[in-house]
């Protein structure tokens, strides 16, 4: 079970941004909204929804990076580190939620 990128509407209908959006089988279920790491939606962080949705749950992992960075994927090397903690000390957490 694979999941895909989605595009949504910012909250004050601005601007759009994407999540990933990953399904069970039955294509409905109870809903989770994952946070994603440092790193983005990354190839771990898609991994961890597709998971909870072969569980039978809806999961959602939103872009938080957007407003700095959209599309951000980063991995886990000392330079993606690097970058990583630059875009979250960049976040603005009020903003984001």
């Amino acid at each position: 079970m694979t999941g895909t990128y989605i595009q949504m509407n910012a909250a004050d209908g601005s601007s759009t941004f994407r999540g990933y959006l990953a399904l069970p089988e039955g294509g409905t279920g109870p809903g989770l909204v994952i946070a994603q790491e440092i790193f983005g939606i990354n190839h771990t962080m898609r991994e961890v929804a597709d998971y909870y949705a072969e569980e039978g749950y809806v999961v959602l992992v939103p872009d938080l990076f957007w407003r700095q960075e959209p599309n951000v994927e980063l991995g886990y090397s000392e330079a993606d580190w690097q970058r990583a903690f630059a875009l979250y000390g960049g976040f603005d957490e009020a903003r984001g939620m």
